[in-house]
């Protein structure tokens, strides 16, 4: 019987081998083709406009897949060595390389910040998704179902809930039914919601400050792009300003220091006229016009002594290489964000952070959180409690 036993164990245990064996020779050309495209986007992205497709991967594939590899691997624990080995070495060159890409915020599983210190400031940055704009206004891009019907006083409520010291406002603007965006001039309501706060306005953005404001101006992309023609103002445009500014600096006096605050919305990939993600819609125009106004915003920071606070939605997602242009002496706030994984669009469905907030060194990051819109927007919105580190 033992024998009889140990017989028929043996070819269960040739054909376990057998298909282990066949497991890697399939992982292999995967891990390779996985790394290939992982370098491929290391070097493009963010560099040429034809990768803006490949671009619009989930951020968190840039983990997930390369942890899939190596656990396939792993479960072919009887191929063949030299197959086997190269394939892990290849998944884990991909996670090495493309890991930073991912949207993981690692740091907040040991990043303590210190508590606010009397005086902290406190600071919201929101896309207001068409500001109070009601859904039977001609919206471009219908809400989803089951949203609420845009109620001026609830937006107006939701806005003072947060309790802002400087609010970061994006998306100051209508859009009609042609997909032309539309001036909005809500400042008497605003004074009246927000009493004592000074407004500054440029483009389709808003900043509120209960400091007074000593300075106010709008980044304009022009005398930045690479080539004239690529200003994405559609002809016959009434309002080109929406189309060439899409940052705000505002400097505030606030216990006895001056702090520029940088409200910015950077360009979407896709063509804000298009109906969905075509190809065709993600141009070059558009891609030229992210870098641009990227780069408008870098110098105008770097030449900027001040300690300054730079928030809003850039429209890209941490796997999205055109964030490198950020300059190097604002600190991404996120180590402050109790979660592992910050989402902040879209709101119905989660899948990756494109809503930001940087710091200079003389600033303190003692509190961030999203905090959800509950259907008024598409994007959550940032909550930074801030102060003067030095």
């Amino acid at each position: 019987m033992t024998g009889g036993t140990g017989t028929a164990t043996r070819p269960r245990d040739a054909r376990r081998a057998a298909r282990a064996g066949r497991r890697v020779p399939v992982v292999l050309p995967a891990a390779a083709g996985w790394l290939a495209f992982v370098a491929l986007h290391r070097v493009l992205s963010g560099r040429v406009w034809w990768w803006q497709v490949p671009e619009l991967v989930p951020p968190l594939a840039f983990v997930a897949v390369p942890v899939l590899l190596l656990a396939a691997v792993a479960a072919a624990r009887r191929a063949r060595r030299t197959a086997a080995v190269t394939a892990a070495v290849m998944g884990l060159a991909s996670l090495v390389l493309g890991g930073g890409a991912g949207g993981l915020n690692l740091a907040a599983l040991w990043h303590r910040a210190a508590p606010a210190p009397p005086g902290a400031i406190t600071v919201f940055s929101w896309n207001t998704w068409y500001w109070d704009q009601p859904a039977a206004g001609g919206r471009s891009m219908p809400p989803p179902a089951g949203t609420p019907a845009r109620d001026a006083d609830a937006f107006y409520r939701y806005l003072r809930d947060q309790h802002a010291d400087v609010l970061l406002l994006q998306e100051y603007v209508y859009f009609g039914p042609d997909a032309r965006p539309i001036r909005v001039d809500d400042r008497d309501r605003l004074r009246r919601e927000f009493p004592g706060y000074q407004i500054a306005t440029a483009s389709e953005l808003v900043t509120l400050s209960r400091f007074p404001i000593v300075r106010q101006q709008g980044m304009d992309l022009r005398p930045w792009a690479a080539d004239p023609r690529d200003t994405p103002v559609p002809p016959g445009a009434g309002w080109p300003e929406f189309y060439t500014v899409k940052t705000l600096r505002t400097d505030v006096r606030a216990g006895g220091r001056t702090i520029s605050f940088y409200n910015a919305h950077i360009n979407s990939p896709v063509d804000p006229s298009s109906r969905g993600l075509s190809p065709g819609r993600l141009d070059r125009v558009q891609h030229e016009a992210r870098r641009a106004n990227l780069r408008a915003l870098a110098a105008d920071i770097r030449a900027n002594p001040l300690p300054a606070v730079l928030a809003g939605d850039f429209n890209a997602s941490p796997a999205m290489g055109i964030m490198r242009l950020v300059p190097e002496r604002m600190a991404d706030a996120v180590p402050a964000l109790p979660s592992l994984y910050p989402a902040t669009w879209d709101e119905r469905w989660p899948w990756w952070r494109i809503d930001w907030a940087f710091t200079s060194p003389e600033i303190a990051v003692h509190r961030y959180r999203l905090v959800r819109s509950l259907g008024r927007s598409d994007h959550s919105g940032q909550h930074l409690v801030i102060s003067l580190a030095r």
